[in-house]
C-alpha cells in the first residue's frame, strides 16, 4: 500500500439539477468536513458544474465533469471543450464511462484524443476502463483493460501521471441490473491493470490511483475497499443521497484504514 489518499466519489449521470447538485455538496462538507488521508469527489452534470465548484471552494471535495470532446472549438452542437471545462473550475474530466463506449460508440482512438486535449487544458484525468461480458465470458478482461490504456495513454508521458486516475469499472457489473463483481474478479483485473501501467510508465506507473467502480454499495464496499491494489471506490447510486454517500465512505475508509494499518 502506499501513501495515496482513499479516493471516494460518485457520478451523477443525468439526475439532479443545479440547485441539487450545490446543495448535496454542502450537506457533503457539512457531515463529513475535511477528512485526512481522504480525496472526496462528485461527478455532476454540466448544467450543475459551475454551481458545485462554487460550493466546493475551500472544502477539498473534487468536482469533475462527466465527458468532453477532443476539440479545442467549432460545429460540434452538444458538445463541450476541455477549454470550458477549466472555464468552470473543475478539478477533473471522468473520461471512457462504460456508457458513453456503449450508447455513444466511444473508441478507444477517440478516447485518446480526449485524453491529449485534457491534458493541454490543464485538467486532471478519471480514465474509465473495463471488459463487457462477452469479453468476460472469453476470458479476456485482462487483454482487453490492457488495449484500453494501451490506446488512450499513446504518448502520454510521465511527467503527467500526477494528472491520472484510473477507475475499473467491469461493464456487466454497472447499472440496474449489474452484477457486483467477486473479489476475486476484481484482484485479478485490477493487477493486470497495474502491470500494464507499469510496463507504460515504468515504476511510475506505480503511483496512479486505481479505484474500483461497479455496483459498489454498503454491503460490499468492505470487501472491494480492503483490497490493497485498490486504492478508492467509484459508487453509483448508493451514493447519490447524502446518507447513502457518507455511509459507504466511512465504511470503505475504515476497511481500508484496518487494512493498511
Amino acid at each position: 500500500m502506499t501513501d495515496r489518499p482513499f479516493y471516494f466519489g460518485t457520478n451523477f449521470k443525468m439526475h439532479q439539477t443545479p440547485t441539487e447538485s450545490r446543495q448535496f455538496v454542502s450537506d457533503l462538507h457539512e457531515r463529513l468536513g475535511s477528512p485526512d488521508s481522504v480525496q472526496l469527489f462528485v461527478i455532476p452534470p454540466y448544467t450543475s458544474l459551475v454551481w458545485a465548484v462554487e460550493e466546493a471552494v475551500d472544502t477539498g471535495i473534487w468536482v469533475g465533469a462527466q465527458n468532453m470532446h477532443f476539440a479545442e472549438r467549432g460545429a460540434f452542437t452538444g458538445e463541450i471543450s476541455a477549454a470550458m471545462l477549466q472555464a468552470a473550475g473543475v478539478d477533473m474530466v471522468m473520461l471512457g464511462h462504460a456508457e458513453r463506449r456503449q450508447l455513444f460508440g466511444e473508441t478507444d482512438a477517440a478516447l485518446h484524443k480526449k485524453v491529449q486535449a485534457a491534458l493541454r487544458a490543464g485538467l486532471r484525468i478519471l480514465l474509465c476502463v473495463g471488459e463487457n461480458a462477452e469479453e468476460k465470458a472469453f476470458g479476456i478482461e485482462a487483454e482487453t483493460v490492457a488495449r484500453q490504456l494501451k490506446i488512450a495513454l499513446h504518448n502520454f508521458r510521465s511527467d503527467d501521471l500526477p494528472r491520472l486516475i484510473v477507475a475499473y469499472e467491469p461493464v456487466w457489473s454497472i447499472g440496474e441490473g449489474g452484477t457486483p463483481a467477486g473479489v476475486a474478479d476484481v484482484e485479478y483485473t485490477a493487477r493486470h491493470i497495474r502491470a500494464t501501467l507499469v510496463t507504460l510508465f515504468g515504476t511510475a506507473g506505480q503511483t496512479v490511483p486505481l479505484l474500483y467502480g461497479g455496483s459498489v454499495n454498503l454491503d460490499n464496499c468492505v470487501d472491494y475497499a480492503r483490497l490493497d491494489l485498490i486504492d478508492g471506490l467509484f459508487v453509483g447510486r448508493a451514493a447519490w443521497q447524502v446518507a447513502g454517500y457518507v455511509e459507504v465512505f466511512q465504511a470503505g475508509f475504515a476497511a481500508k484504514t484496518e487494512a493498511t494499518s
